[in-house]
């Protein structure tokens, strides 16, 4: 179902499959798994390394739930569940060690370890309709992009992304390019109280 290298030695890899489990696996031993990770009970949808601290990984799944793995260990470090929909993909913040985004059908998650491990720091819903299927950070600017099943992309403005864990990450804006917009430009999606603008 998905698959991701190791940000450090990309010998090694990830795999998720159908069953729920998620193999570990080296490209130089294509005979036999290295490890077998159990812990989801549906399709893994996502694997993900942490950039930062690679001995571990996150996993998304149908069965609702997010996974934090220690590598070295076959029983999952913590399980992440925010409300009952499938969970389709995830990826580690490129500024923390304890930030992800995920998006599972009806909203977009920002998550932060540092803050809590019980409920996301902020989440947005998704449009009526509309359902999120995939999730990127931006590299070079606060910005996080949620695609979605009506073929859009919502472009979120993030504050406070890496800051300490008094403050919130919260999302400031929202600005949706579909396919057709392409060629218009993008229109900011108005909020409570905002004016649109073109973006």
């Amino acid at each position: 179902m998905c698959f991701d290298f190791h940000p450090k030695d990309a010998n090694f890899y990830l795999a998720g499959t159908e069953e729920g489990h998620i193999h570990k696996c080296s490209c130089s031993c294509s005979e036999q798994f290295l490890e077998t990770y159990r812990g989801h009970k549906g399709p893994v949808y996502k694997v993900a390394w942490n950039p930062f601290s690679t001995d571990t990984f996150l996993s998304c799944s149908a069965d609702w739930s997010i996974i934090l793995w220690h590598q070295d260990s076959q029983t999952p470090m913590l399980t992440f569940t925010s409300i009952p929909a499938f969970v389709h993909d995830i990826m580690w913040s490129p500024k923390s060690t304890f930030v992800f985004a995920a998006v599972n059908e009806s909203r977009v998650e920002i998550w932060d370890l540092s803050v809590s491990t019980l409920n996301p720091v902020t989440s947005c819903l998704a449009k009526p309709g509309a359902k999120f299927t995939s999730v990127l950070f931006a590299k070079t600017t606060d910005c996080l992009l949620a695609g979605d099943t009506q073929g859009e992309v919502s472009v979120f403005e993030l504050h406070n992304l890496a800051a300490p864990p008094s403050d919130k990450v919260r999302f400031t804006g929202r600005r949706s390019c579909s396919s057709e917009a392409r060629m218009l430009g993008c229109y900011f999606v108005p909020q409570k109280g905002v004016s649109a603008n073109k973006y």
